[in-house]
């Protein structure tokens, strides 16, 4: 974690660590942010900076959301040095209708092997997506994720 401090406030922070889904790589660059109202001009590459000098990195990876991100034009990716590396295929997320909510859960929460221990009612024939339509679970598709490389 590194941050940007103003006036001793932290107003921007990126966030490093060892890669969670691509392992080929050195780094993932996880988030990057803000403070909400404020915006810092060279921000982003001032903290890939100190970081690229203080671990000296062979390569980085990250992801961006394409619900947020459609193309892969003049992002923040590309001012970083960062080059497009490939589309990621849409990934799904699991939700329950209830009164008072709708809260989006991550698939990987509810891989089969652990649904014997979370779902009321699960049967080891059936496939995940069956077990969780059977205890009141729909699911939604998102937009799959850009994934950024910097060598």
């Amino acid at each position: 974690n590194i941050g940007l401090y103003y006036e001793n406030e932290l107003v921007s922070l990126i966030t490093f660590s060892k890669p969670r889904f691509d392992k080929k790589h050195e780094w993932e660059l996880v988030r990057f942010c803000n403070k909400i109202g404020y915006h810092i001009p060279g921000g982003a590459s001032k903290l890939l900076k100190h970081f690229e000098r203080e671990y000296n990195p062979k390569s980085i990876v990250s992801y961006a959301d394409r619900r947020w991100t459609m193309n892969s034009n003049n992002t923040v990716y590309d001012k970083l040095g960062f080059k497009l590396n490939s589309i990621s295929k849409p990934n799904y997320w699991y939700f329950k209708k209830n009164d008072h909510e709708l809260k989006l859960e991550s698939r990987v929460k509810y891989q089969k092997h652990k649904l014997n221990s979370i779902l009321e009612h699960f049967d080891s024939s059936k496939s995940e997506w069956e077990n969780m339509k059977e205890n009141g679970y729909n699911r939604i598709f998102d937009c799959g994720n850009l994934v950024y490389v910097k060598e």
